[in-house]
Formats: structure tokens, sequence, C-alpha cells
């Protein structure tokens, strides 16, 4: 599949697949998906459907597009996976036949919000579970100043709260952020749960601020969490600004050390010469 930023493709080892294999492993440990049939809607590449196909007794991805689709009924064949190619606003499936709703970055990609939610409640059966994350608009756009080209309307956390209250008799939310790994905490009334205190590097604190907004909604009034805060890591130790700055150092060495880089060099460098004699004249 070709990389255009739309959808992840994993392998890469970046902070982006750190959120998402987070948030899918949330899935997997807050919610007990034995015997239960799951819909992943958006289910891109595959690779979160093929994850959660591992504790499910069915796993049925949608995607509107058909390369991804192609793409993960060629890679991810297991006999208990399936993925067709559908809306999130036309789910091409029976009505009150899924137990488990997964939807990662998919309701910013649609103006039609509304119509995604009713879709997601007609599929579910009655006492459903619906997983569901979005970025949250003021942390991941407003305060960088950053533009996603792939988003159609993005939400501020009081309207993502509202959307899916609106649907459901329970719902429990999350915060996500990255931490040289990633963190998802649950995010509720200080009375009973305090999020996590985080502390910069110039001593001064504040709570823990969401990249990303996440929540657990079902009609399931007796349902409960296992788990207030889950972490995904590669590896134990803490990853520093100094550990960053010294591989790209490193990377940059290896890139001078390479044949390319130097045959580039010496092609370009009696140019560059008389370049700056030009400008001096």
């Amino acid at each position: 599949m070709d990389v255009t930023g739309e959808r992840l493709i994993p392998g890469f080892k970046s902070f982006s697949e750190l959120e998402h294999l987070n948030r899918y492993y949330f899935v997997v440990y807050q919610i007990n998906l034995t015997g239960k049939k799951v819909l992943d809607i958006a289910s891109g590449e595959g690779y979160g459907s093929n994850i959660l196909a591992n504790y499910a007794e069915k796993v049925t991805g949608v995607d509107i597009s058909p390369e991804a689709i192609a793409h993960a009924q060629k890679v991810y064949n297991r006999n208990n996976l399936e993925y067709i190619q559908g809306n999130a606003t036309k789910i091409p499936l029976t009505d009150k036949s899924i137990d488990v709703v997964v939807s990662f970055e998919t309701i910013e990609h649609l103006e039609e919000q509304e119509r995604m939610m009713e879709e997601i409640c007609r599929v579910m059966k009655s006492e459903g579970i619906l997983i569901i994350s979005s970025p949250d608009k003021y942390y991941y756009s407003d305060v960088p100043n950053f533009k996603n080209e792939f988003h159609v309307k993005e939400l501020y956390y009081e309207e993502f709260k509202n959307l899916i209250s609106r649907y459901f008799q329970k719902s429990i939310f999350f915060s996500q952020r990255n931490f040289g790994g990633s963190i998802i905490a649950l995010d509720q009334d200080k009375s009973t749960y305090n999020k996590p205190l985080v502390v910069e590097n110039n001593g001064e604190s504040h709570s823990f601020l969401p990249e990303y907004n996440i929540a657990i909604a079902t009609n399931d009034l007796k349902f409960t969490i296992p788990h207030q805060i889950l972490m995904y890591t590669e590896q134990k130790r803490v990853i520093t600004k100094f550990d960053i700055e010294n591989a790209v150092y490193e990377a940059e060495m290896r890139l001078r050390k390479s044949i390319t880089w130097k045959t580039g060099y010496y092609i370009l460098y009696p140019l560059k010469k008389i370049k700056r004699m030009f400008r001096k004249e």
C-alpha cells in the first residue's frame, strides 16, 4: 500500500504506530472479547482487526478504500477474520449483529458524524459496546497550530463527549498522549480518580493533557472497566531528548559515510564554490 499519511502502515516504528497499537490493545484488555463478534470500522491496512481476531470469535474490518481491503485480505488471512468494503455512514452489516464496535481515528474524517453514530447503533446488539477515539481539536490542532489535511471535522472534548452521550446511556472517557511510548488514562470525576500528574523538565506540573479522546460507550449499565490506565511500550527504559538527538547524529554520520552521499558531495562541492565566487563579484 502507498504511504499517504491518511492511514497507518505498520512497520515504520513511529509515534503514530505506538498510539494505534495502544488503542487496539486497550480494547483487548478492557473488553472480554471471548465469543464476541467485533466490527472494526475504517480498518485501514488491517493490522488492528488482525490483533482483535486473536481474542474474538469473529472480526469484520470495514473500510471505504478498495486498495486497503484488497491489501488486508491478502496479508491477514485467517478463518475468523473478514474484510469488507463499505462506508461508516452505511455499514454493510445486518441490524443488531455486532457485540463490539471499534472505531479509531474515523469520525473526524466525516461531516456526517450523526449518521455514523446512527449506523453504529443499528449494527450493535442492545447491550453492545463501542470503543471510539478522535483527536482533541484543542491539543491536537489549536495549540500546535497544526492542520491535518485528511480531517474534515475535528471535535473539542466537550463536543466529542456530548456526541457519544446522546447515543448511549453509559460512557467512560479516556485521554491519550505519547510519552516515549503511549499512555491511555481514565478521565473521570476527581472525587473517585485523579489523572496522572505530569512534571515538565523545568519543574512545572499539570494534569495529564490529551492529544486524543477515547470513549467506551454502552447501554449496559452494569458494565465496568478493569483498568484505569493502560500503557503500551516497546522497551523498558525511558527515551530522553539526548537519546533522540544522539540517534539523529549517528544516523547523519552513517549517511555521510555512504557512497551515495560522498558521490553527491564531490559533484556538488565544486558547483557551490563557483556559486560563491559569483556572489562575491
